[in-house]
């Protein structure tokens, strides 16, 4: 690993067994680069940062161990022998760890979708942003960045500082994507040093942190990602800071309706700005539910062009559905005859979903003590806390009996048969 001007170039060695994730999921690529903000230098960069970058990257892919070529502090190095998974060996130990001064500021790692804003919106204002500005190579990926520019150009025009800093590391992996889920926050990593940040942010929501709209909820604060990552960040450092763990996409989507940021937040990342792709998965969710947030009724017509979406087909193929909360938190108010065909195939249909309009208290154990009361504070301005009855159903509930059930099955087959014949295979 070298630093040219203000860029980082990455170079990775595989020993023989190493590369392979799963049968689909390889590291093909051996180098990556990430740019600094103007002016800063390899030299401004903490080693333990260097080194949690380089492990961001490589982990799923090593097989028995890591070599990092530099010295790094003993408190980091205590936190990688922790790792079963495989060995990591430094050079040197003893590097004086990363403390950040105490007028430090937390780091987001912004995309620009609903998710990130409404984390920015509940962050202090001080908060520093960072998009990954990811390279498109022709022909290789759907994405589009527009959207994503246009809010981060709204974000500056409010007074928040954001950057926009290259890094091309998502081309290492076949298919094309991130090594791990927290490699957007490498920019970030990069510059905490120089720019004094005390903790790194991400626009995690329940539904990926405790799993809510999954089969089988989780305790995210004892999850192993949670530990592992937990664990690797705090020893640089840098605590994971997740502003809205507690908030289900019905509340980010509250959150930045009822922000200037709305007209200029999409979630959408293929569609060319101001428009949306309209053909995704994530814009029929997305749709639905900012149609209930405003009142609106979802009508038929919506959802039969919507359910003709080839990915969208695909993704209602599962059984649970992704994000089977939200969707059936959007469809709650529907009374056309396919909304309710939809509606009864969601496990969501059983149950009252009024929790999702609320945030979940618990979720401030996975903020840095010093910013909690902000946050909870700013929350407050957009959403109540949540009901304690309503609480196991976010880190402990299962819909296993409800998948297994004879009205879930019988919900199923009569949503497969609507669909054949409303979108029958070509010959």
């Amino acid at each position: 690993m070298v630093g040219i001007r203000s860029t980082l170039y990455w170079t990775f060695t595989f020993d023989e067994n190493d590369g392979k994730y799963t049968d689909k999921i390889s590291m093909i690529g051996t180098k990556f680069s990430n740019e600094l903000p103007k002016g800063i230098t390899i030299e401004q960069v903490h080693p333990d940062h260097l080194a949690l970058i380089a492990l961001l990257v490589c982990h799923p892919f090593v097989e028995d161990s890591v070599t990092i070529p530099w010295n790094v502090s003993t408190r980091f190095a205590e936190s990688c022998a922790k790792i079963s998974k495989y060995n990591v060996v430094f050079d040197e130990t003893g590097y004086k760890s990363y403390i950040p001064s105490p007028n430090a500021r937390p780091a987001l790692a912004f995309s620009g979708g609903a998710d990130s804003t409404a984390s920015l919106l509940v962050m202090p204002e001080n908060t520093l942003s960072v998009f990954m500005d990811r390279p498109l190579k022709k022909k290789v990926s759907m994405y589009n960045k527009s959207a994503a520019y246009a809010t981060i150009k709204h974000a500056k025009k409010c007074g928040f500082e954001v950057h926009a800093l290259e890094c091309d590391v998502e081309y290492v992996r076949q298919p094309l994507g991130f090594p791990t889920d927290l490699v957007p926050s490498i920019p970030i990593i990069a510059l905490a040093s120089s720019h004094n940040i005390d903790s790194i942010a991400f626009g995690t929501v329940m539904e990926s942190a405790y799993r809510i709209g999954h089969e089988k909820a989780r305790n995210y604060a004892s999850s192993h990602h949670y530990r592992f990552w937990g664990r690797m960040f705090l020893a640089a450092g840098l605590p994971l800071y997740l502003p809205v763990s507690g908030v289900s996409e019905v509340g980010t989507s509250t959150i930045v309706l009822n922000s200037s940021f709305h007209p200029f937040t999409r979630s959408c990342i293929r569609g060319e700005w101001p428009e949306a792709c309209e053909n995704c998965w994530k814009c029929f969710r997305k749709n639905m539910l900012e149609a209930r947030i405003k009142g609106t009724k979802i009508d038929d017509a919506y959802l039969l062009q919507g359910l003709g979406i080839p990915e969208v087909q695909k993704k209602m193929q599962s059984f649970p559905v992704s994000h089977e909360n939200v969707l059936a938190w959007a469809l709650g108010k529907s009374t056309g005859n396919t909304s309710q065909i939809v509606l009864q195939r969601l496990e969501g249909n059983q149950r009252n979903l009024e929790f999702l309009e609320t945030f979940f208290p618990d979720a401030f154990e996975l903020m840095p003590e010093q910013h909690r009361l902000t946050t909870k504070s700013k929350l407050e301005q957009f959403l109540m806390p949540m009901e304690e009855r309503f609480w196991p159903e976010i880190t402990s509930y299962t819909m296993t009996p409800w998948l297994e059930s004879d009205a879930a099955i019988q919900a199923k087959n009569r949503f497969d048969t609507f669909m054949s014949t409303q979108y029958p295979a070509n010959p």
